[in-house]
């Protein structure tokens, strides 16, 4: 799952939601961290899993900023990931270390360490029982687990539900098969001359064509999933800035657009298996007990048009009784 990912953070994205949003987690997505993040005790040590660019790393810097707590958040992630914000205030007491090719399933702190395990759309991606068994080993006696993750009927998911559907058509694939074909027929492009040979090929005319055909179904099918699954741009960057490119590195950027879809439905394919519905989620919370853990908390969370984001859980690590 990695490498994919890996490519992914590696273009400058701040979430998991590509260009859903354009900074980093607002409104409920970030007010429900505050509660958690207060709490935390000086000189404390939390854990974000699945971190990504460390979105919930510096919200939390962000949250603390004029506080006097001091202490150190670890964001750890399967992939190779950097902090998208790389200003780090000389006046801030809390460090922020990000650790790429780190599982959640084997975590690299000391039993009974970690005061917060925290995850926002990241822990639901791993083996669940092997993370959560891992998760009350590194935690505190009364420590705290709180991850937000995906719900299965929210509209992060919904919306990329309908990116991969389209992405799967048929026309999607031939699109840029057609690019291919239209690059090969086209030949030495130079000059506007050439522009003017082309519309007079009957061959470069019969291929245009059918890429209209297909731009006009994808279009047709769902207009604002075309848009987002950035064929379109890919397509009109072609014929805008590509026209007179060499035809190799034509063919290395139509390569290029096949390489972006592909990797494009294996993460939304991840995001789509990885969300949680109540079933999913009943058999989830029955393995709390077995991991020492309590549940304090479970809701939906909800954007101000009212339409479900994901879910939000918090749990705590339960103390021993001394014999």
């Amino acid at each position: 799952m990695s490498n994919h990912w890996s490519e992914y953070w590696r273009q400058g994205h701040t979430t998991s939601f590509g260009d859903a949003l354009s900074g980093n987690y607002e409104g409920v997505l970030q007010s429900v961290w505050l509660s958690a993040f207060n709490n935390l005790p000086t000189d404390f040590i939390a854990v974000d899993v699945g971190t990504g660019n460390g979105s919930v790393p510096l919200l939390l810097r962000e949250t603390l900023i004029n506080s006097a707590k001091v202490g150190t958040v670890f964001g750890v992630d399967l992939a190779e990931v950097q902090l998208a914000d790389i200003n780090k205030s000389e006046k801030s007491t809390i460090e922020i270390e990000l650790l790429s090719n780190t599982a959640s399933e084997k975590l690299p702190f000391a039993d009974d360490s970690v005061d917060l395990y925290a995850s926002q759309f990241g822990f639901e991606y791993s083996n669940i029982e092997q993370s959560i068994t891992e998760a009350s080993r590194v935690l505190k006696a009364n420590g705290q687990f709180s991850i937000v993750f995906h719900h299965s009927n929210s509209m992060i998911l919904n919306r990329n539900k309908n990116i991969l559907r389209l992405i799967e058509q048929p026309q999607a694939n031939e699109l840029i098969e057609y690019l291919s074909e239209i690059a090969i027929a086209m030949g030495s492009m130079v000059t506007a001359n050439d522009i003017a040979r082309i519309k007079q090929d009957p061959k470069c005319e019969t291929i245009r064509a059918k890429i209209n055909q297909s731009i006009k179904y994808l279009v047709g099918y769902d207009e604002l999933s075309a848009q987002d699954s950035q064929l379109m741009m890919f397509v009109a960057q072609f014929f805008k800035e590509g026209i007179f490119w060499p035809l190799a590195k034509k063919q290395q950027f139509i390569e290029f657009i096949k390489l972006q879809m592909d990797t494009l439905k294996l993460r939304l394919t991840e995001l789509v298996n990885a969300s949680f519905d109540e079933n999913k989620l009943a058999k989830f919370i029955a393995i709390f007990e077995q991991n020492s853990l309590v549940l304090n908390e479970l809701k939906v969370l909800k954007n101000e048009k009212n339409e479900i984001l994901g879910w939000y859980l918090d749990a705590s690590k339960v103390v021993n009784a001394i014999d």
